[in-house]
C-alpha cells in the first residue's frame, strides 16, 4: 500500500492522480443523483470551440481598444481569424479522434484515468532506462506522451459510446402532416382513438380523430392530415382512401404533406 501511494503521488503521476481524485469525486456524485451527467452540456469538441471562442471575444475586444484606425482593422480581422480557424481546427481534430457526441464529463474521465494508468505503469521503467537524461526532462516528457496517447486511446474507447448520447427530437407536429401512423385503438371516430408512430426513437402515442365513417381498427395504417387544437387530436383517414398516383406521393415527405393539404381542405 505504501509503495502503491508513493508511486501515485511521484512525479509525473501525480499531474494525473489530481485531475482522476476530482473525476472519481464527481462520478460518486452522480451516482448518488446530486448532478447530472451533462453537468458541462455538450461534447469535447463543443467545449474546445467554446472556450477558444471564448478567446476570441477576449482577443477582439482587446486589440479594438488598444488600436485605432487601418492598423485596428488590420489586427483585429487577423486575430479574429486566426483564433476563429484554430478553433474550428481544434473541434475537427477532436472529432476526428471520436469525441464529437459524448458528454464532455465522460471523455475527460476516460483521458484522465487512461493517462493516469499509463503514467503510472511506465513511469517507474522510464526513469530506469532514461537514467542518464535529467530527470525533469524525462519526467516532462513522459507526462506529456501519456497525455497525449490518453486522449487517442479515450477517443477510441468512447466511441462505441456515442449512441448511448444520441439525443432524439420529437417531430413538430407541422411536421406530422401527411405520414402514416398505425392505429393503436379498436375503433376511430370525431371523438375518440390512438395511434403510434414510429419517430426512430421510443415512438409516439397519438390521440388520433376521424369525422367521416371508417373502419379504422387495430394495426390499419392511417394518413395524418393535421392536427385539431380544439380537440387535442391529430385527424386522420385510411390510408386505403388513397388513390394510386396518391400513395406514390408518401415516399416523398414534401409530396405527403402537400397531399394532406390539399386533402383537409377538401373535407
Amino acid at each position: 500500500m505504501t509503495e502503491f501511494l508513493a508511486a501515485i503521488l511521484a512525479f509525473p503521476t501525480v499531474l494525473f492522480t489530481i485531475p482522476l481524485g476530482i473525476v472519481v469525486g464527481y462520478w460518486l456524485t452522480v451516482m448518488v443523483g446530486a448532478v447530472g451527467i451533462d453537468l458541462f452540456d455538450g461534447d469535447l469538441g463543443d467545449f474546445a470551440l467554446g472556450a477558444k471562442a471564448g478567446a476570441a471575444e477576449a482577443l477582439e475586444g482587446g486589440v479594438k481598444g488598444a488600436m485605432e484606425g487601418g492598423a485596428k482593422a488590420a489586427l483585429e480581422g487577423g486575430a479574429k481569424a486566426a483564433v476563429e480557424g484554430s478553433a474550428k481546427a481544434g473541434g475537427s481534430f477532436l472529432e476526428v479522434l471520436g469525441f464529437g457526441g459524448v458528454p464532455v464529463t465522460v471523455s475527460v474521465s476516460f483521458v484522465v484515468f487512461l493517462s493516469w494508468l499509463m503514467s503510472l505503469a511506465f513511469a517507474r521503467p522510464a526513469k530506469e532506462a532514461l537514467g542518464a537524461l535529467p530527470g525533469a526532462l524525462v519526467s516532462g516528457g513522459l507526462a506529456a506522451l501519456c497525455l497525449a496517447v490518453g486522449f487517442v486511446l479515450a477517443g477510441l474507447a468512447v466511441r462505441p459510446l456515442r449512441p448511448m448520447f444520441t439525443v432524439h427530437q420529437a417531430p413538430r407536429r407541422s411536421e406530422l402532416m401527411g405520414r402514416v401512423c398505425v392505429i393503436a385503438s379498436g375503433r376511430v371516430d370525431g371523438k375518440f382513438g390512438h395511434a403510434t408512430f414510429e419517430d426512430g426513437g421510443a415512438g409516439l402515442l397519438l390521440n388520433v380523430v376521424c369525422d367521416k365513417a371508417n373502419e379504422l381498427k387495430r394495426g390499419e395504417k392511417a394518413l395524418i392530415l393535421g392536427y385539431d387544437s380544439a380537440r387535442d387530436a391529430y385527424e386522420v383517414e385510411p390510408v386505403d382512401w388513397l388513390l394510386p398516383q396518391e400513395l406514390e406521393h408518401l415516399k416523398d415527405p414534401l409530396a405527403a404533406a402537400a397531399l394532406a393539404r390539399d386533402k383537409a381542405r377538401t373535407r
